[in-house]
Parts: structure tokens; C-alpha cells; sequence
């Protein structure tokens, strides 16, 4: 869907005469994919050296690249596959290394060591960019602990197997509860600290006994009291979710069990006294779905805190399809509470390019023509080695969050690094546009913005367009493993875009896809499915009926066949299709792909195929009984009406159009693809009202007819008399209609057409006139 939404973008404005650089990258240096590695694999990144590792980790994404290619292949993508890259290759480690070079230089990028989000699952520690919160059940617990003086202190807490964490006790100071009544220190049951008893307004007297316990961590509120106050650190969970010996004798247990042994415990000694359920909202890993936990460790950060104005600025220069989308990144960026962590304890992955001095601390940075390193694998520089002679070099182990390579991809297609060593900028950048789903707002687009203004003091592109969700009947979205996946009966999934292309056409599921309103979520319905590969069955057979009425036709009378000298009703639909290419172009330009599709079919459905195709048929037909150069008028106007719509859907629907330029047009443009012709121009403009007035007339004419067929059920057969009664019109409107009668003879298919009393005639809208007719016998 998607990728769809943005080639219908993309394929709209190469026919508008840009010169469209589209390339295709692949995301390969993420987790996801070195997992799957060791799970189909049988190996783990931790028992084999990184480039082996590496090594097998790309041959997996060469192949699953070669999946992905044929699929955007199939679906029509104008990609140019010339220009394809992946994240893990060459070019991008070394843009990804060198923006870490150029970002510590600048004084942007910095190593501490601090309490960071880590997830226990995966093993590895997480930007703030990379939690979700979840809702769920919990219970509060209300646990006795001492102070020093013998006093009891209620503390409720959901989390008691962090007690041997514990570090402090905080209250509110204008709580009367416990003003004037507490020591200085406290005693933390069954694990037997002691710890100080402290102030502060920040704590809520509201929630639980309004004692607050602070472990080293439980969450955001504990790191920040740590901080603040110079708290003792003590972990007691380690990098996999398990107790550390500082909880002995809970050791090795995972946190859930550990919970429920030591409320068990504390229950017997009667230190627990009360449980009640809560509702809690949690963070949890967007990948692996686990809470996250807090650790100590060395990280490498980028800055992001202090310049947020600047990235609000940045978000100002970009225009924004949809708008509310900009308010997105705004509530990120004023939501920031950590700098980004870019440190990744992982094996695939873009290798941070430093080394460090043991003995001195110093921090060995890689050389920009060196790139890329892996100094797990690579030696320092010569010239550290001859600075440090003597000392202990060790390397840096982490690999980079793969933002930190994606948040590139404008650097990497405009060459960024052709540019620093030519002094030069290249006219890609900033690009055009930025094509990609809300979800990752806060990750690839707010992160590129970053990585733009730090490097090219710049915008990353000059717009976004945001797309929705592709979501099954139930309203989930539809991941991967949906698309690509077997059903339970080993049928192909549903979702397969390969099973549905192959029922129903690319462009079938195009049109589907383009009838989601930019950044909405869209159902995937077969019906609607089926319904793109309708539309694409009735272009095909209206373009060979055409063929047919078109048989004797020089298209180079288009260019002779003025106007003013063609019939009203070529008149009608030449104005209608103008002023649909105008609204259709205004559409596209804001990327309104489905009401562009909304109005291109309105007027190929009811206006052309309705109605003009069966008003001009006679007179291609039967030439002789109606006035001279009317058959001449009517294929000119059919030829380029319907040339315009083949173009007004070729964004939408590429392979259809292509193959009916191929029959009809391309002899005589001699053009090699429609989608490389211009796109149409706007068109005549409107009709002169008495034109519409009697056109109106016309139409109305024409309805009145196919009711009265309907009524009569009397669906087919040529009529032999069309009476319409005018005894009750004016003079102007009887002369009006007397020079319809040509016109309404072609439009209704009628042997001959008079006037003429009809009692049981059919009143043509709010007019004074009625029909009624005869069929031949």
C-alpha cells in the first residue's frame, strides 16, 4: 500500500517533466535480521568473529533483497534498480562511521557512563525512540519497612523484587502524616540496607501510602532521584532479567518469579500488608514487547537535549502531506527526555569506530579515509599505535542503532561523501521528498531531520508524505509474516501480494491502495481488490471499442479538427475533461492520490463510458444520417479523451495503460511508454453557459429514456420513435430542443425523434417537456 501511494507520486510528476531520482535501499544491519541469521542459521554472533557473522547475515539479505526486487518488480515500481543499496554495504558503514567521526569532532556525539533503557530480552540498550507503552494489570503492594528509630513505614510499590536496590526513601514535605515522625534513615526489609529517608515535592502523597521507594532502577522517577541526589548505586538485575547476587538468595531467578518468592517471603515474616490490583502503563521494547529495564553502562550519545528549538525550526521548513502529521514530530520533539543512545550491544550491525587507551582513558578515534573499520577486527591507526607504544588498546565492541545509518539515506543518495571531498554540494539535496509511514516519525524522519541540520545545517528534504497502515478485516496491521506466510489449511496467505497480484493484477491492488486517504490506516478488502481489476477490465474493453469506432481515423486530424467545429456534446465532454485534469493535477500535487482517483472516475465511469461513448456511437456507425464531419468530430474527441484518460491513470494503474497506449496511441506518437509522455494539459476550460444549458437538456433527455427502458423493462432494442411533448414549454425552450433533435437521435439511438402529444410521457427533470418512445418490432 504504501509503496504503491508513493510510486503513484513519483510516476505523476516524471510524466510532469521531473527528472526523477528513485532509488530502491534496503534496511538490512537491523536486529530483525540478525536474529533470523541465528535462528536459521544454527550459529549466535557471539561464538564467531563479526565478519563471518556479517557474512552470513548478507548472503540472508542478498536473498531476501532478491524476494523483495521481484515484488516491487511485479507491482510495478519504475524503482531505478541502477541506483539500489543496502545499509550494510560499504558506502553506507562508511557514511554511517564517518557522520559519527563528524559529530564527535563538532562536540555533537559524546560516551558516559549512566543509567540507560535496556532491553532484557534482546540483550541490548534502546533510545528513548524505541519504547512503546502498554496498559496492564499489576498489583500494589504495601510492604513494611523500618526506620532506625523503630518507627513503621508503609511503602507501596509494584515492583518488590527490586528491595535489594533500593537505595532511598522519599516523602512529600507538607505531608502530615509524616512530618516531625521520621528518622533520617530507613531499613529495607528482608534485605537489611540501610538508606537515607529524604524531600521532595516531586513525590505524589496521592499514590499508595505517599512514601516512595527508589531502587537503582525501576524506572525513569529512580534515575532521576539518583541524579539529583547522589544516591549509592546498587544493581540487583542483570543484563538478561535476572537477579544479581546482590539478591541473594534470589539469584539467577527472572523477575516474575522472583516477585512472587519474595511476597511470599515477606508475607511469613508479616512484612506484606496488603496487595490490590492497579492499572499500570509500562514501557516495553517495540521489537521484543518486554519492559524495559535500566543498566549501567558506557554509551555513546548523540546530543538532541538543548537544541530543540532548532529541530522545531527544521520541522517548519518542510511541508507536510498531511499537515496534522507535522503536530507528531512536534509533541516528540517537546516530549524529549534523554539524548540518543546509539550504542547497540548487538553483532550486524555498523561497528562504532573507536578504539580506547586503557591505561589513559583516551578515546582513539578512526580516520575518515580508513572507513569503514570494524575495530573488533581492524587495528587502531599507526599513529595511535606509535603515540600509545606500550599501552593496552583495546577496541569498541558496540555497534551503531541502525537509525544511525538510515537517518543518512538522504546523505548517502546525494553523495555526501563525494561532496566533503570535492568541497562541493550536490543539487540532490535537499531532496524532494520523503516517502515513508507515521509509525517511524519519531525514529527515521525526526532522526534525519537531526542528522541534516548537524551535518548540512539543512533540511533533509523539501516535503513528507506520510502513509498509513495496511490492515486485515480486523483492523491489525498486517505485518510481514502476514504477507509472505501460509494459512493453516497451507493455502497462500491472504495477504500475500504475490498470491493477490497473481488473481487479480497489479494494478488491481494499485487501485485499491490508492483509495486510502494519505496517512489514514486502510482495510484490505478483496472486494475493493476486485473492484481495481473491474476498472481495469472496462479501460481495456472501452479502449477496444474504441478501436473499433476509431477504425478509419487519422489521428493527425486531431490537430486540424478545431473546437468550435465539433458537436455539443464533444464540446461537453472535451470541458469535462479538462476541468478534470486541472482538479486531478491540483490533487496529485498535494498528494491526494484518492481523490484523484475519486474524480478520474467519476468522469471515465459516468461521463465517458455512461454517457459520451453511447452518444457518439450512431454517428460513428450509421455516419450518413447525421450532419457532415460529426463522425469526424466524435473520433477526434474519443481519441483524445480517452488518451487522457489512459494518462490520468497511468500513475494509478501502469500496466492497463501501458498496454492500451502500446494498441492505440503509440503508432502514431511513436513514444516508448506512456509513462515518459507528458502529462495532459488542462484542457479547453468551461462551456459557454447556453452550452450547458442545453447539454443539460440533453442529459436530461437521455435520463428520462433509460427510466423510462427501466420502467418498462425494455433494456434493449434501437427505438423507432422518440416522441418528446413540448405543449407545455415556452418558445425559447421548444426552439432549444428543435436543435437538440440530431443530438438526442445519436444519444438515444432513436430511428427518428419528433414532437408530439404523449400521454404517458416521462417529464425531463424540472422542464416542461416529457418523453415517450417505441421500440423497433
Amino acid at each position: 500500500m504504501s509503496y504503491s501511494q508513493a510510486e503513484f507520486i513519483v510516476r505523476f510528476k516524471r510524466m510532469s517533466g521531473f527528472n526523477i531520482y528513485y532509488p530502491m535501499g534496503f534496511d538490512d544491519n537491523g536486529l530483525p535480521t540478525e536474529r533470523y541469521v541465528e535462528a536459521t542459521e544454527g550459529v549466535s554472533g557471539r561464538l564467531i568473529s563479526r565478519s563471518e557473522f556479517r557474512r552470513l547475515c548478507m548472503e540472508v539479505t542478498r536473498q531476501g533483497a532478491t524476494v523483495y526486487e521481484g515484488l516491487w518488480r511485479d507491482l510495478g515500481l519504475s524503482v531505478d534498480w541502477t541506483l539500489r543499496f543496502s545499509t550494510i554495504d560499504d558506502r553506507c558503514r562508511r557514511t554511517a562511521q564517518l557522520s559519527f567521526i563528524d559529530l564527535y569532532h563538532k562536540g555533537l556525539l559524546y560516551r558516559a557512563e549512566d543509567p540507560v533503557l535496556w532491553d532484557t530480552k534482546l540483550e541490548t540498550a534502546l533510545a528513548q525512540a524505541d519504547l512503546d507503552w502498554i496498559s496492564r494489570r499489576s498489583e500494589l503492594h504495601t510492604i513494611r519497612f523500618m526506620d532506625t528509630e523503630g518507627n513503621t513505614l508503609p511503602i507501596s510499590t509494584t515492583r518488590p523484587e527490586l528491595l535489594a536496590a533500593c537505595v532511598a526513601v522519599f516523602w512529600h514535605p507538607a505531608d502530615t502524616r509524616y512530618r516531625g515522625r521520621l528518622s533520617k534513615q530507613a531499613v529495607v526489609p528482608m534485605f537489611g540496607q540501610t538508606v537515607p529517608v529524604l524531600c521532595s515535592e516531586e513525590v505524589n502523597p496521592e499514590f499508595g501510602t505517599g512514601l516512595m521507594m527508589v531502587c537503582t532502577f525501576g524506572d525513569g522517577e529512580d534515575v532521576k532521584k539518583w541524579k539529583e541526589h547522589g544516591l549509592m548505586t546498587r544493581i540487583c538485575v542483570d543484563d538478561t532479567g535476572r537477579l544479581t547476587t546482590l539478591a541473594a538468595p534470589y539469584t539467577g531467578l527472572e523477575l516474575a518469579t522472583a516477585r512472587k518468592r519474595i511476597l511470599g517471603a515477606l508475607d511469613r515474616a508479616g512484612l506484606l500488608s496488603k496487595s490490590e490490583p492497579i492499572e499500570q502503563s509500562v514501557a516495553v521494547g517495540d521489537r521484543s514487547r518486554e519492559p524495559v529495564e535500566y543498566r549501567m553502562a558506557a554509551q555513546w550519545f548523540v546530543r538532541l537535549l538543548g537544541h530543540e528549538d532548532e529541530f522545531l525550526r527544521r520541522a517548519e521548513e518542510i511541508e507536510w502531506y498531511p499537515r496534522q502529521m507535522k503536530q507528531r514530530l512536534v509533541d516528540w520533539i517537546k516530549g524529549l527526555k534523554y539524548d540518543w543512545n546509539i550504542s547497540r550491544q548487538r553483532y550486524f550491525g555498523v561497528p562504532i569506530p573507536v578504539w580506547y587507551v586503557v591505561e589513559t582513558g583516551d578515546v582513539i578515534v578512526a580516520r575518515s579515509e580508513d572507513l569503514p573499520v570494524d575495530p573488533a577486527e581492524d587495528a587502531p591507526p599507526q599513529w595511535a599505535e606509535r603515540r600509545y607504544a606500550g599501552m593496552t588498546i583495546i577496541p569498541e565492541t558496540d555497534v551503531m542503532d541502525t537509525w544511525m545509518t538510515s537517518s543518512m539515506s538522504p546523505m548517502i543518495n546525494s553523495n555526501w561523501l563525494g561532496d566533503l571531498e570535492k568541497g562541493a554540494t550536490n543539487r540532490l539535496f535537499p531532496m524532494s521528498i520523503r516517502v515513508q509511514a507515521h509509525e517511524i516519525i519519531r525514529t527515521w524522519l525526526f532522526y534525519t531531520l537531526v542528522k541534516s541540520h548537524y551535518h548540512r545545517d539543512s533540511r533533509p528534504w523539501e516535503r513528507v508524505m506520510i502513509s498509513g497502515w495496511g490492515l486485515n478485516e480486523r483492523g491489525q496491521k498486517i505485518s510481514k509474516q502476514d504477507l509472505l506466510g501460509q494459512s493453516r489449511d497451507d493455502e497462500p496467505s491472504p495477504y500475500d501480494p504475490r498470491h493477490v497480484i497473481a488473481k487479480y493484477g497489479a494494478d488491481a491492488i494499485r487501485y485499491w491502495a490508492a483509495g486510502g486517504g494519505l496517512g489514514h490506516d486502510l482495510r484490505y478488502s478483496e472486494q475493493a481488490v476486485r473492484g481495481g481489476q473491474k476498472v481495469a477490465n472496462k479501460l481495456w474493453n472501452v479502449a477496444r471499442l474504441c478501436t473499433i469506432l476509431l477504425e478509419d481515423f487519422d489521428p493527425e486530424r486531431t490537430r486540424r479538427t478545431r473546437v468550435f467545429d465539433r458537436s455539443l456534446e464533444d464540446r461537453w465532454v472535451l470541458s469535462e475533461v479538462g476541468a478534470t485534469v486541472s482538479r486531478v493535477t491540483e490533487a496529485f500535487e498535494n498528494c491526494d492520490f484518492s481523490s484523484a482517483r475519486e474524480m478520474i472516475d467519476r468522469l471515465f465511469w459516468l461521463t465517458f463510458c455512461d454517457n459520451y461513448v453511447e452518444f457518439i456511437k450512431d454517428r460513428c456507425w450509421r455516419p450518413e444520417q447525421y450532419p457532415e464531419g460529426w463522425k469526424r468530430s466524435a473520433q477526434a474527441t474519443i481519441f483524445e479523451s480517452l488518451r487522457t484518460l489512459t494518462a490520468l491513470y497511468a500513475p494509478l494503474m501502469p500496466f492497463i495503460t501501458e498496454a492500451i497506449y502500446g494498441r492505440v496511441f503509440k503508432p502514431s506518437e511513436r513514444k516508448t511508454s506512456i509513462h515518459v509522455t507528458g502529462w495532459p494539459e488542462r484542457g479547453i476550460g468551461q462551456m459557454p453557459v447556453e452550452d450547458r444549458t442545453r447539454m443539460g437538456i440533453l442529459l436530461g433527455i437521455v435520463d428520462s429514456v433509460r427510466a423510462l427502458r427501466s420502467d418498462r423493462k425494455a433494456h434493449r432494442g434501437r427505438i423507432a420513435r422518440l416522441v418528446i411533448d413540448v405543449s407545455g414549454a415556452g418558445d425559447d425552450l421548444v426552439a432549444v430542443v428543435e436543435g437538440l433533435k440530431p443530438n438526442v437521435r445519436s444519444a438515444v439511438q432513436a430511428n427518428a425523434v419528433v414532437f408530439g402529444e404523449a400521454s404517458g410521457a416521462r417529464r425531463v427533470g424540472r422542464t416542461d417537456i416529457g418523453v415517450d418512445f417505441s421500440l423497433v418490432g
